[in-house]
C-alpha cells in the first residue's frame, strides 16, 4: 500500500508540474524551436551524454572495487542503462537506483556494500557538482540571483558536513547513542552492515571517484550549453555552470525521472537571464530527448539481458 502511495505521489508530481509549465508557455514557439534546432551541437550533446554513462560507471566502479566486489566496468555501464530504464519508463517504486542495488547484490551477495556504493556515487556526483557551482560563484556572483545563491551555498555546506560526518565516525556513533540510533543499528542487520562499509572506501577509491565525478559534470554542464546552442539559446556557459546543479538538487523532490520538476526548474533560472520562456522550455525539453535515447539503450539491454536468462534456463 505504501508502494503504491509513493508512486502515485511521484506520477501526480510530474504531472502536475508539466501541466503546470506547459500550459503557462507558448508550445507553438516551443515546437518552432525543437523543429528547426541546430543539429550539429544537439547531436554531439546526444553523443558526450551517452558517453557520460562509461564514466559514471567508472566513478561508481571505483567504489564498489573498493568494497571487493567484482563486477565489470561493462557490467556497471549496463547497469546505467537499465536505471534510466526504470527511472523514465516505469514510475514504480522500484527506481533506477534500487535497480542498480539489486542488480549488483545478485551478483555479488553483498547487500550491504551494493546499497553503500549506490549512495556514496549519488553523493559524490551532487557534492562535487556543487562545488563547481560553488567556485563559480566566488569569482561571479552577480551572474545569479541571491535565491541561486543561497541553494548553491546551502547545498554544498550540506554535503561538506555530510563528508565530515562520515570521515569522523566516533562522532556518528557517539550522536548514537544520544539518539538512540544506535539500537536501531543493532536491530536491523542490514542498516549495521550498510553503516560499516560505508567507512571502508580507501582514499585511493575515493580520489578516482571524485575525479571521474568531476569529469562527468564538465560533460553534463557542456552537454547542457550544447543543446542550449542547438535552441538558440547565447548566454555564457558560466550560467550553465550555476545553474545546472541547481536543477540536479531540485530534482530529489519525488517524481517520475525529474519530469516536471526539470523543466519548470529550467524555465523559472534561465528566464531570469534573459533566456525567453520557450527557449529555457525546449531546452528542457531537448534534454528530455537524451534521457529517453538512454533510456531506449537501457531498454534494450534489460530486454536482451531477460532473453539470455530465458535461454539459459
Amino acid at each position: 500500500m505504501r508502494g503504491r502511495l509513493t508512486d502515485l505521489v511521484r506520477i501526480a508530481v510530474s504531472l502536475v508540474g508539466l501541466v503546470a509549465v506547459l500550459l503557462t508557455q507558448d508550445l507553438n514557439q516551443v515546437l518552432h524551436l525543437l523543429s528547426s534546432l541546430a543539429w550539429w551541437p544537439f547531436v554531439i550533446s546526444l553523443f558526450l551524454f551517452l558517453l557520460g554513462s562509461f564514466v559514471r560507471a567508472y566513478r561508481w566502479g571505483a567504489l564498489v572495487w573498493a568494497l571487493g566486489i567484482e563486477a565489470s566496468w561493462v557490467r556497471l555501464t549496463s547497469l546505467f542503462f537499465v536505471g534510466t530504464f526504470y527511472n523514465l519508463f516505469l514510475p514504480t517504486g522500484l527506481g533506477g537506483d534500487a535497480v542498480k542495488m539489486y542488480e549488483l547484490s545478485r551478483d555479488d551477495g553483498d547487500a550491504a556494500s551494493a546499497v553503500s556504493s549506490v549512495l556514496v556515487d549519488r553523493f559524490l556526483g551532487l557534492f562535487v557538482l556543487l562545488a563547481m557551482a560553488l567556485l563559480v560563484l566566488a569569482g561571479s556572483h552577480q551572474l545569479v540571483r541571491p535565491d541561486v545563491r543561497a541553494v548553491i551555498v546551502v547545498g554544498f555546506f550540506g554535503c561538506l558536513l555530510g563528508v565530515l560526518l562520515l570521515l569522523q565516525r566516533t562522532w556518528i556513533e557517539d550522536w548514537g547513542r544520544r539518539l538512540g540510533l544506535d539500537r536501531l543499528l543493532g536491530r536491523f542487520m542490514i542498516l549495521r552492515q550498510l553503516y560499516g562499509s560505508i567507512h571502508l572506501y580507501g582514499t585511493a577509491a575515493l580520489a578516482r571517484a571524485t575525479m571521474a565525478s568531476v569529469v562527468w559534470n564538465l560533460i553534463l554542464i557542456l552537454v547542457y550549453y550544447l543543446i542550449g546552442l542547438s535552441v538558440g539559446v547565447d548566454i555564457s556557459i558560466g550560467y550553465y555552470l550555476l545553474f545546472v546543479p541547481v536543477i540536479s538538487v531540485l530534482l530529489v523532490v519525488p517524481s517520475v525521472g525529474g519530469l516536471g520538476i526539470r523543466e519548470g526548474a529550467t524555465v523559472l533560472l534561465f528566464s531570469r537571464v534573459g533566456v525567453s520562456d520557450a527557449q529555457a522550455l525546449a531546452l528542457a525539453l531537448a534534454y528530455d530527448v537524451l534521457l529517453v535515447a538512454s533510456a531506449l539503450i537501457g531498454g534494450a539491454i534489460y530486454i536482451s539481458q531477460g532473453l539470455a536468462g530465458l535461454r539459459q534456463k
